[in-house]
Protein backbone atom coordinates (compact mmCIF):
# COMPACT_ATOMS: atom_id res chain seq x y z
CA UNK A 1 0.00 0.00 0.00
CA UNK A 2 1.59 3.64 -0.79
CA UNK A 3 0.92 6.36 1.85
CA UNK A 4 1.32 9.66 0.47
CA UNK A 5 3.09 12.29 2.36
CA UNK A 6 1.86 15.59 1.31
CA UNK A 7 4.83 17.36 3.12
CA UNK A 8 4.16 16.17 6.24
CA UNK A 9 6.38 15.01 8.72
CA UNK A 10 4.96 12.18 10.36
CA UNK A 11 5.87 8.85 12.09
CA UNK A 12 4.89 4.93 11.12
CA UNK A 13 2.93 2.91 13.74
CA UNK A 14 6.35 1.28 15.07
CA UNK A 15 7.84 4.46 16.15
CA UNK A 16 10.39 5.05 13.68
CA UNK A 17 10.51 7.50 10.29
CA UNK A 18 9.60 6.57 7.21
CA UNK A 19 11.89 6.04 4.81
CA UNK A 20 12.66 9.70 2.12
CA UNK A 21 11.12 9.74 -0.88
CA UNK A 22 12.82 8.79 -4.03
CA UNK A 23 12.35 11.60 -6.86
CA UNK A 24 11.43 9.77 -10.31
CA UNK A 25 13.64 11.08 -12.89
CA UNK A 26 11.59 13.81 -14.68
CA UNK A 27 10.24 12.69 -17.59
CA UNK A 28 8.75 14.84 -20.50
CA UNK A 29 4.88 15.25 -20.34
CA UNK A 30 2.67 15.89 -23.60
CA UNK A 31 -0.55 17.85 -23.45
CA UNK A 32 -0.73 17.91 -26.67
CA UNK A 33 -0.49 15.42 -29.88
CA UNK A 34 -0.19 17.66 -32.19
CA UNK A 35 2.52 20.30 -30.98
CA UNK A 36 0.78 24.06 -32.20
CA UNK A 37 3.82 25.59 -33.05
CA UNK A 38 4.61 23.52 -36.53
CA UNK A 39 6.13 24.25 -39.80
CA UNK A 40 5.19 27.32 -41.97
CA UNK A 41 4.25 25.13 -44.85
CA UNK A 42 1.83 23.36 -42.60
CA UNK A 43 0.42 26.81 -41.18
CA UNK A 44 0.18 28.11 -44.70
CA UNK A 45 -1.91 24.76 -45.83
CA UNK A 46 -4.29 25.63 -42.75
CA UNK A 47 -4.41 29.38 -43.72
CA UNK A 48 -5.50 28.12 -47.56
CA UNK A 49 -7.74 25.79 -45.91
CA UNK A 50 -9.42 29.15 -43.88
CA UNK A 51 -9.66 30.80 -46.92
CA UNK A 52 -7.02 33.31 -46.09
CA UNK A 53 -4.36 32.20 -48.62
CA UNK A 54 -3.93 31.76 -52.19
CA UNK A 55 -4.07 28.44 -53.61
CA UNK A 56 -0.89 28.91 -55.86
CA UNK A 57 1.17 30.18 -52.40
CA UNK A 58 0.47 27.19 -50.95
CA UNK A 59 0.76 24.48 -53.78
CA UNK A 60 4.21 26.24 -54.25
CA UNK A 61 5.45 25.71 -50.60
CA UNK A 62 3.11 22.50 -49.06
CA UNK A 63 2.92 20.67 -52.89
CA UNK A 64 0.51 20.26 -55.10
CA UNK A 65 -0.40 17.11 -54.31
CA UNK A 66 -1.91 18.38 -50.67
CA UNK A 67 -3.43 20.96 -52.58
CA UNK A 68 -5.35 19.07 -55.06
CA UNK A 69 -6.25 16.18 -52.13
CA UNK A 70 -7.57 18.91 -50.15
CA UNK A 71 -9.38 20.69 -53.00
CA UNK A 72 -11.37 16.83 -53.87
CA UNK A 73 -12.13 16.71 -50.32
CA UNK A 74 -13.73 19.78 -50.08
CA UNK A 75 -15.76 19.24 -53.45
CA UNK A 76 -16.96 15.91 -52.38
CA UNK A 77 -17.81 17.18 -48.81
CA UNK A 78 -19.88 20.05 -50.43
CA UNK A 79 -21.51 17.61 -52.63
CA UNK A 80 -22.27 15.37 -49.30
CA UNK A 81 -23.96 18.11 -47.54
CA UNK A 82 -26.24 19.70 -50.35
CA UNK A 83 -27.24 15.66 -51.11
CA UNK A 84 -31.46 15.18 -49.86
CA UNK A 85 -33.59 12.38 -49.63
CA UNK A 86 -35.60 11.52 -53.02
CA UNK A 87 -39.24 13.05 -52.76
CA UNK A 88 -40.54 9.12 -53.05
CA UNK A 89 -38.35 7.81 -50.13
CA UNK A 90 -39.95 10.67 -48.07
CA UNK A 91 -43.13 10.15 -49.02
CA UNK A 92 -42.83 6.75 -47.99
CA UNK A 93 -41.53 7.59 -44.59
CA UNK A 94 -43.95 9.60 -44.01
CA UNK A 95 -46.77 7.19 -44.71
CA UNK A 96 -45.34 5.08 -42.27
CA UNK A 97 -45.74 7.29 -39.25
CA UNK A 98 -48.84 7.58 -36.97
CA UNK A 99 -51.36 10.21 -37.62
CA UNK A 100 -50.70 11.62 -33.82
CA UNK A 101 -48.31 10.69 -31.88
CA UNK A 102 -48.94 8.60 -28.69
CA UNK A 103 -52.17 6.79 -30.79
CA UNK A 104 -50.00 3.48 -31.35
CA UNK A 105 -51.00 1.07 -28.74
CA UNK A 106 -48.41 -1.37 -27.47
CA UNK A 107 -48.37 -4.93 -28.31
CA UNK A 108 -48.77 -6.22 -25.02
CA UNK A 109 -52.01 -3.53 -24.13
CA UNK A 110 -53.86 -4.28 -27.08
CA UNK A 111 -56.75 -6.19 -26.71
CA UNK A 112 -56.77 -9.78 -27.53
CA UNK A 113 -59.92 -11.34 -29.33
CA UNK A 114 -60.37 -15.07 -29.00
CA UNK A 115 -62.74 -17.13 -31.08
CA UNK A 116 -65.42 -19.91 -29.98
CA UNK A 117 -63.46 -22.26 -32.24
CA UNK A 118 -60.06 -21.25 -31.25
CA UNK A 119 -61.24 -21.43 -27.31
CA UNK A 120 -62.40 -24.81 -28.07
CA UNK A 121 -59.20 -26.02 -29.52
CA UNK A 122 -57.27 -24.65 -26.98
CA UNK A 123 -59.91 -26.91 -24.16
CA UNK A 124 -58.99 -29.59 -26.28
CA UNK A 125 -55.36 -29.82 -26.47
CA UNK A 126 -55.02 -29.27 -23.28
CA UNK A 127 -57.23 -31.95 -22.49
CA UNK A 128 -55.03 -34.11 -24.52
CA UNK A 129 -51.63 -33.00 -22.66
CA UNK A 130 -53.64 -34.17 -19.51
CA UNK A 131 -54.78 -37.03 -20.34
CA UNK A 132 -51.16 -37.90 -21.67
CA UNK A 133 -49.53 -36.66 -18.17
CA UNK A 134 -51.90 -39.09 -16.30
CA UNK A 135 -51.47 -41.86 -18.12
CA UNK A 136 -47.35 -41.02 -18.04
CA UNK A 137 -47.44 -40.73 -13.86
CA UNK A 138 -49.79 -44.68 -14.06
Amino acid sequence: MMREDAGFDRKDITGHQPSPRKEKASEQLYDREVPLTGTPGRALLHDWLDGEVDQIRVSETEGRSKVELWTRINAESEMLRRRTTPVHVQQRIMAALPDAPGTTTEWYRQQVTLSPASALLAGAALLAVGALIITMIR
